[in-house]
């Protein structure tokens, strides 16, 4: 955009006027040439190059016509500026070709650049929605994870307890099966071996009764021991069960811990993607507005440039191209100053209304004001008139003369406060 204002800009022009005079000398004439140059634009540096060439070729032109014999006639003077006006004009006839092809070619650099913001938009959104669904089904794959786990350590749990269950009722088998044991039936056994070894007539017998009698009691010894090794092998077994149980779920606690963090800083994460997302999505926005308000810029901008190329038509056709080009960048200098008049009558317009506001609002305010002392002076005066017609009495006295009589007027403490004469 800064380009084509620059390009459609008030283009600097040479206003070359040679004027010839005869001198008294026959045979010579002296030119004088006066050269008229207006500024530069400083953003068109390859036509400010070739302008001030052409100026140097002119003035150097021009100096040697001066410092060469004048012999030669007006005619051929005339001839060689018309030659080298022609020559000026077709060297900016291509100054104006080339500037035509830098502005296509940067109207085709503007247009590659809109359709990589937008790729790049569509890129960052693409971007954008691929990482929320990762992000998505990182959470859900995490959630299941958590589910497994838990329904695992549920389902160790339940066999645990019937494992433990299990035991418990062997145990409690064993012990009923110790306590069914009949200590008569026992003492009667012992009893019989007693009396066998006493009714024993000889030492074979009471050798017999005494072996079966020392196995029993090795009998029972064994099954007691028996008994308590195989308690204590179960409760070791329950106890290393329970130290087992805790480590594990001292690493699931761990492990849980780890996935809470994991899952709050993955919270975290989408929190601070979501923001992020947030602030792009703004600046999306705001680029987009600013790209509508350039493009709108663009187009008006479009628009006066073909009025104006309408317009250059126009006075071409009708007129030279000189003139044409002072016309061109007239209307350009007039069109600046109007629009730069209208933003200032449309400033002071704006200044005048807020002061006629502020004016209009200080008068309402006086107005007020005003009402309001009248309405206490009103007031205070009814009130000063009551009190007056209270404290006043009107007394008459008819004097001795005929026809007339006088008016006192006297207050509360009977004081004359007035009086005056009356015709009957």
């Amino acid at each position: 955009l800064n380009s084509e204002k620059s390009m459609h800009r008030k283009s600097p022009e040479l206003v070359n006027e040679i004027s010839y005079e005869n001198t008294e000398w026959p045979g010579q004439r002296s030119r004088n040439f006066q050269i008229i140059s207006s500024h530069l634009d400083d953003q068109s540096v390859y036509s400010t190059t070739e302008k001030y060439n052409i100026m140097e070729h002119r003035h150097n032109d021009m100096h040697y016509e001066c410092m060469t014999p004048c012999q030669v006639t007006s005619d051929s003077d005339k001839e060689k500026t018309i030659a080298f006006l022609l020559k000026e004009l077709d060297i900016l006839r291509t100054s104006n070709k080339k500037l035509q092809q830098k502005l296509a070619e940067e109207d085709k650099e503007q247009r590659k650049l809109k359709f990589k913001l937008e790729l790049q938009e569509k890129e960052t959104e693409a971007k954008i929605a691929e990482n929320t669904a990762a992000l998505v089904e990182e959470v859900y794959f995490a959630q299941k994870e958590r589910d497994k786990a838990v329904m695992s350590r549920l389902q160790l749990a339940i066999e645990e307890r019937d494992e433990a269950i299990a035991r418990a009722k062997h145990m409690e088998m064993s012990l009923n099966m110790l306590e069914n044991i009949n200590p008569e039936e026992n003492d009667m056994t012992l009893q019989e071996l007693l009396n066998r070894i006493n009714n024993a007539d000889t030492g074979i017998a009471i050798q017999k009764n005494g072996a079966v009698i020392v196995d029993r009691i090795y009998k029972t010894k064994e099954c007691k021991m028996r008994i308590t090794a195989e308690e204590m092998s179960a409760l070791i077994e329950e106890r290393d069960a329970a130290l087992s149980k805790c480590k594990r779920l001292e690493q699931e606690l761990h492990h849980l811990k780890e996935q809470n963090q994991t899952s709050a800083n993955n919270m975290r994460h989408l929190t601070a993607e979501n923001n992020q997302e947030r602030a792009l999505k703004a600046k999306l926005l705001s680029m987009q507005q600013a790209r509508e308000t350039a493009v709108q810029q663009y187009k008006k901008l479009e628009e006066e440039i073909q009025t104006l190329r309408v317009y250059y038509s126009l006075h071409k056709s009708l007129s030279q191209e000189e003139n044409l080009k002072d016309q061109f960048n007239y209307t350009l200098s007039t069109y600046e100053e109007a629009l730069k008049n209208r933003e200032n009558i449309v400033s002071i317009t704006q200044q005048q209304n807020e002061e006629l506001a502020t004016q209009l609002q200080q008068a309402l305010t006086e107005r007020a004001n005003m009402e309001l002392q009248l309405q206490h002076a009103t007031e205070a005066s009814q009130v000063t008139n009551e009190k007056v017609q209270k404290s006043q009495i009107q007394i008459y006295f008819i004097p001795y003369k005929k026809d007339e009589r006088e008016k006192f007027l006297m207050d509360k403490s009977r004081k004359i406060v007035a009086h005056s004469k009356q015709n009957s």
